[in-house]
């Protein structure tokens, strides 16, 4: 009898056990639903934008062929693939608009396609009746080709002669601005904007070097203390091509570029998803639109590191570098630095060719996902070059010469004008140095670069010879 008492209890508690995880599961079911009820209704009512700018389509890529195994196809493609993830994030996020703030193209268009690619995924807002408003930037002013391009019905594009506003009744929005009608714009433009409208969310739309950025031409010039002053809820802002948040409330916002074009243009690109009520942003977030990141990384080695030692940390820094692309393509640019004992062997020309042979094989041993654009070595030697320059021979008199010409700006003027007859006999790969690594002889920072370098070279070899 003991035994089916022992039995009748079990099933009981084991329904009681089931009674109650199940109104456990269905109580948290309850929650989740109730929660996903509250973020459709919140997208619903809570109006949002994009503000995107810098998209450069089918900006040229110059310089790709001198790089055996370029993935040109994937890099051509890049700026259109990163246009087509923008048309689909506004339409995932249910925006109410979008705003482009300048260079949509990079220049005057070449084929006539680029003009219906950018027609033909603006078109699909257009579907969804999500308006777009952009201005024109000094990459794709009025004077270009923009105007001939076949906007849709839901592009509205501003003005070039002053500025002017347009409204979005739906969701009392006033947005202000004005497009480049020439390729320099060297007025401030901020003055002219019409004054903000009451009780409106007030946006404006303006291509500039906000308080001169000195990596980018000085185009329609203006301060954020400026822009803040003018009473506008937000400022979306194009022409620099990172994002960066120049004041808060009022917002003035540069959203960068949404693909990076070049090793300059590093780390993440996209745009920004702005959440606003009445005249107040109540919420700003950067997404990522690019297909593949561009790196620049650089690999330290110390004294004692052998060979071995150093792929092995390369191996590391490009195995980095895939997993922070996150699936993308990862474009990486490679410097070796460090003194070193590897440096005696990186100074010949076979040995170091030798070396990038077998760090763009380790490339393809990590993935195909990771692609380097170039390697550089600045390395030096593991001997004290500060000591070195003291000797009363001719080796300390040749670093003495070489140091007192990187501090003379006339005798490194006089070098450069001795170099320049060079320049037409210099290899083709060098000739053909991408955007950012051409030959500047009257750059006194670049003269002092090539001399420390030269420094090194000789170093090694003269210590050598004089032992």
């Amino acid at each position: 009898m003991w035994a089916r008492d022992l039995v009748d209890e079990a099933l009981v508690r084991t329904h009681q056990i089931r009674r109650w995880n199940f109104t456990k599961l269905a109580a948290k079911l309850r929650r989740t639903l109730c929660f996903i009820r509250l973020e459709l209704i919140r997208e619903l009512l809570v109006p949002r934008f994009i503000h995107a700018a810098d998209i450069h389509l089918d900006s040229p890529l110059r310089g790709l062929e001198a790089y055996e195994g370029a993935p040109i196809e994937r890099l051509r493609g890049a700026t259109r693939q990163a246009l087509t993830k923008l048309v689909d994030l506004c339409l995932s996020e249910r925006v109410n608009f979008l705003v482009i703030a300048g260079d949509v193209f990079d220049a005057d268009w070449k084929d006539f396609q680029t003009a219906l690619f950018v027609t033909r995924e603006l078109r699909r807002l257009e579907r969804a009746e999500i308006p777009v408003f952009l201005i024109f930037g000094n990459h794709d002013s009025v004077e270009g080709m923009s105007k001939k391009t076949p906007w849709p019905s839901n592009v509205r594009v501003f003005d070039h002669k002053r500025p002017e506003t347009m409204k979005l009744d739906s969701v009392r929005v006033a947005i202000h601005g004005r497009s480049f009608p020439r390729r320099e714009v060297l007025e401030n433009w901020v003055p002219d904007y019409p004054s903000p409208v009451p009780g409106w969310f007030n946006l404006g739309l303006l291509h500039t070097n906000a308080d001169g950025s000195p990596n980018h031409d000085s185009y329609a010039p203006c301060s954020v203390n400026e822009l803040a002053a003018k009473g506008y809820s937000y400022w979306a802002l194009g022409h620099v091509h990172d994002i960066a948040v120049l004041n808060e409330r009022p917002h003035v916002v540069y959203s960068g570029n949404l693909q990076g074009r070049h090793v300059r243009e590093l780390g993440p690109k996209g745009c920004v998803l702005v959440e606003f009520e009445d005249s107040e942003v109540t919420g700003i977030e950067f997404r990522s639109t690019d297909v593949l990141r561009w790196f620049h990384e650089t690999v330290t080695l110390q004294p004692q590191d052998s060979r071995d030692d150093m792929l092995q940390s390369i191996r590391q820094c490009l195995t980095d570098a895939q997993t922070a692309a996150d699936g993308r393509l990862a474009a990486v640019r490679l410097e070796i630095a460090g003194r070193c004992q590897l440096h005696a062997e990186l100074v010949s020309d076979a040995a170091r060719q030798q070396t990038m042979n077998d760090i763009r094989a380790l490339a393809g041993e990590v993935g195909d996902d990771v692609w380097i654009e170039k390697i550089k070595f600045r390395t030096q030697s593991p001997l004290d070059v500060e000591q070195l320059r003291l000797r009363n021979d001719h080796v300390g008199e040749l670093l003495r010469l070489i140091s007192e010409i990187a501090r003379d700006p006339e005798r490194l003027k006089s070098l450069a004008d001795e170099l320049k007859p060079l320049v037409t006999k210099v290899s083709g790969d060098l000739r053909d140095a991408p955007r950012g690594e051409s030959l500047d002889f009257e750059s006194p920072e670049q003269l002092a670069s090539w001399l420390k370098e030269a420094e090194s070279l000789l170093v090694n070899r003269l210590v050598e010879a004089v032992s």
